[in-house]
């Protein structure tokens, strides 16, 4: 439910503060404008009746069969007390006519016409001749009175009719009309601000091309588009060269991690032959994960239809000596049918490998170690080690986090892989293990089978 208070002081919005501040200022316009009005307008010597003692007086005219008939005592006060110079005529829809007091010799002629006229203010420097005429709806017709003879001097009541009309049916309606619309147009000017937005929102570093349409916000917005899409231009720039160094060095370690394989494989066997070459799978893996990033980036990878047991089935094969001289035991399981997933078959074997090292390193050198592929092309790596603590789970894949600094690795096995799962749109989990140690848990999309003969 929406805090009241916290909505009554939020900071309101662009469009909101635009159309209030138009408003405003146009009905300001329209004061001043009727100020002006005002002072063009006025002459000292004008004299008027307010439309009040007009109404009053035809309220007490009433018609009996074919005659009007005034009750003298329901007159307004400001009437009665002026005897000598107040007077009325009135005139109702049948054409019957009605007189009181001295009407002057110029309105005798306006009688007769009483019936063609409407609500209307005559104004005169002459007291006798300031009127005011309005049409009253009765009961048995429409009634037509002017009255005159006791004009008003006030300010207020020579300009209320003015004021009646400029303010309550111009200033209003035009105030309500802009607070109404001007938020509309704003928000339609301002469109292009949230289809930025979403832009913004949209910035990845996969996808390092991608620029702010500064076409699509107003011109006063645009400076700030070109300063956002130049610092992008500077942040993918440094990431651009950091990412070649990477790849540039991992390019460079291929060549020492050979050699150094090459001279570990003429050592006898032993367990320090196993460990060593172990470590030198490990060396071997995270160069190539380095460079199958710098690929993936690059769109340099391939995106075949994969069977995702085959691709297990053939890491597990390759490791399993390595495990089993280790102290594992290893088992694989997978459904009889493939698998089929979209990506790189060498990058999602070194996620898979990666996986195994890891319960290797971590499995505490005794239990079992279980590769299992699932129909919905989920793969599982587990153990039977210590585990992993669950307040732990949020940083297991940051970049060189490592639970026990002690423990071999570099701490960047588990975040290549999980960048590697994320450029397959895929997703990676750890959890605990049925055994009592840790779970990693990859999901891939899956895909159709493909059709025969394809």
């Amino acid at each position: 439910m929406r805090n009241p208070i916290l909505f009554f002081f939020r900071v309101p919005s662009l469009s909101r503060r635009i159309a209030w501040r138009v408003g405003l200022g146009v009905v300001s316009l329209i004061f001043v404008l009727f100020a002006i009005l005002c002072v063009v307008l006025w002459k000292p010597e004008a004299r008027t009746i307010y439309r009040d003692t007009a109404d009053d007086a035809a309220q007490a005219i009433d018609r009996r069969g074919a005659t009007l008939v005034l009750d003298p005592a329901r007159l307004p006060q400001r009437l009665r007390e002026a005897p000598e110079t107040a007077w009325l005529a009135a005139v109702d829809d049948a054409g019957h006519t009605l007189t009181w007091g001295k009407l002057p010799a110029e309105y005798r002629p306006v009688v007769a016409m009483l019936p063609l006229l409407s609500d209307s203010d005559l104004r005169s420097p002459d007291p006798r001749l300031a009127a005011t005429l309005v049409v009253a709806e009765r009961d048995w017709g429409r009634l037509r009175i002017i009255v005159g003879g006791v004009p008003e001097e006030g300010v207020i009541g020579l300009f209320a009719p003015l004021f009646y009309f400029v303010g309550l049916w111009m200033a209003l309606p035009v105030a309500i009309v802009i607070l109404l619309l001007v938020p509309w147009i704003v928000r339609r000017g301002l469109r292009g601000i949230g289809e930025v937005a979403e832009q913004a929102r949209g910035v990845d570093m996969n996808r390092r091309s991608r620029h702010l349409d500064a076409a699509a916000v107003p011109s006063e917005l645009k400076p700030l588009i070109d300063a956002f899409n130049q610092a992008l231009d500077r942040i993918w720039d440094a990431a651009e060269a950091r990412d070649r160094f990477l790849g540039n060095a991992a390019h460079e370690l291929r060549l020492p991690i050979a050699i150094v394989r090459a001279r570990a494989a003429a050592l006898s066997a032993g367990p320090s032959k196993t460990s060593l070459l172990s470590d030198i799978v490990r060396l071997e893996n995270i160069s190539e994960q380095l460079l199958d990033l710098q690929r993936i980036d690059r769109g340099l990878v391939a995106n075949d239809t994969l069977d995702l047991v085959q691709v297990c089935r053939e890491v597990g094969e390759d490791i399993a000596p390595l495990l089993v001289k280790a102290g594992y035991a290893f088992s694989f399981d997978a459904p009889a049918q493939p698998v089929y997933v979209s990506g790189d078959v060498g990058a999602l074997q070194r996620v898979v490998m990666n996986l195994l090292q890891n319960a290797m390193t971590h499995g505490g050198g005794a239990g079992g170690i279980e590769l299992s592929v699932s129909a919905d092309a989920r793969i599982s790596v587990s153990d039977a080690g210590p585990g992993i603590a669950e307040e732990e789970y949020p940083q297991i894949f940051s970049p060189f986090y490592r639970l026990n600094p002690s423990a071999q690795g570099s701490g960047l096995g588990l975040h290549l892989a999980r960048e590697v799962v994320t450029r397959h749109r895929g997703s990676i989990r750890v959890s605990r293990s049925s055994q009592g140690g840790a779970r990693f848990c990859v999901q891939l999309p899956l895909l159709r089978p493909p059709a025969r003969g394809a």
